[in-house]
């Protein structure tokens, strides 16, 4: 079956997702229609301290892009809306005050926060080739009736980029400790291969019109890429964002790996429908984390 990624020229944060979701209306609302909750996974990594005050905002989820989708659904959707984390450094409940999302949650009671901290705990084994790990996950990002990861494109220092699937992955693990874990093991591509057995985003939203470069994931530059996508096959939309960054798809692991669980089509080796602009057209080269050739 061929997946289709919607691909949207983006010149703010909010018009670029809504223009991306429209394409796939109909079967978000098909999608949609048998459900009472949803739940929104945002990137925040790190709350804003003195010691990593600039450029912080680049490390999180736009609130423009998290308002949008949900403004796209309330026409047709009156079911809850959860909006997850929990930050890897920092508080979360002071990221969700600091980036808008509590001022979200306030302005309508469909939403709510959720800090992953708080949440129940389901412990799955994530075996590798080097033995295996009991690591503890959130049970509302595994057992979500329908998961939605909305993400900026982002280099990284261990996995080469991330975006709308790593935020789940390694999202759903709790504690900062045991994240420490699988990004201090060499397996790590192979770990989030086998996490994504236990969760996986239903849908993503990348938003790229603003992404970060160079020494991400919490402390890399500004790099304008102009585009947003959205799909329903989060393995082929993140392939795609992985193609528009500047990357060859080969040397991004844990997509590779992923492929091999059954749970996507990777771009451009693939056939998927791309709706929208060019690819081509959009390619914006992000300037690689400075142990890319160690990854």
């Amino acid at each position: 079956m061929k997946s289709r990624v919607s691909l949207a020229g983006s010149a703010d944060h909010y018009s670029g997702v809504k223009k991306s979701l429209e394409p796939f209306k109909q079967s978000i609302i098909s999608a949609l229609s048998d459900i009472s909750s949803l739940v929104i996974k945002i990137n925040l990594v790190i709350t804003r301290t003195p010691r990593y005050s600039e450029g912080v905002e680049l490390a999180t989820t736009p609130i423009e892009a998290c308002r949008s989708f949900i403004d796209f659904i309330l026409p047709f959707f009156r079911g809850r809306i959860v909006i997850a984390e929990e930050t890897t450094w920092g508080d979360t409940k002071d990221g969700f005050d600091f980036y808008g999302f509590t001022r979200l949650a306030e302005e309508n009671p469909q939403i709510e926060l959720l800090d992953l901290r708080d949440d129940e705990t389901l412990v799955k084994k994530v075996k590798h080739p080097g033995g295996e790990l009991q690591l503890p996950l959130s049970k509302t990002l595994v057992d979500a009736p329908f998961l939605v990861s909305i993400a900026r494109p982002k280099t990284h220092c261990t996995v080469v980029m991330t975006a709308g699937i790593k935020n789940v992955l390694v999202g759903a693990i709790q504690g900062y400790s045991n994240r420490r874990k699988i990004h201090r093991d060499k397996y790590i591509h192979y770990m989030m291969g086998a996490l994504a057995e236990h969760t996986f985003p239903d849908f993503v939203v990348i938003d790229g019109t603003i992404g970060m470069q160079g020494g991400g994931p919490i402390r890399g530059t500004e790099i304008r890429a102009g585009w947003t996508i959205s799909s329903f096959d989060a393995l082929a939309a993140d392939s795609l964002a992985a193609y528009l960054m500047g990357f060859d798809i080969g040397d991004v692991g844990y997509l590779n790996l992923v492929t091999k669980h059954g749970l996507g089509l990777l771009y451009p080796a693939d056939k998927i429908e791309i709706i929208g602009e060019t690819p081509e057209d959009l390619v914006t080269p992000f300037k690689a984390h400075r142990s890319f050739r160690k990854m």
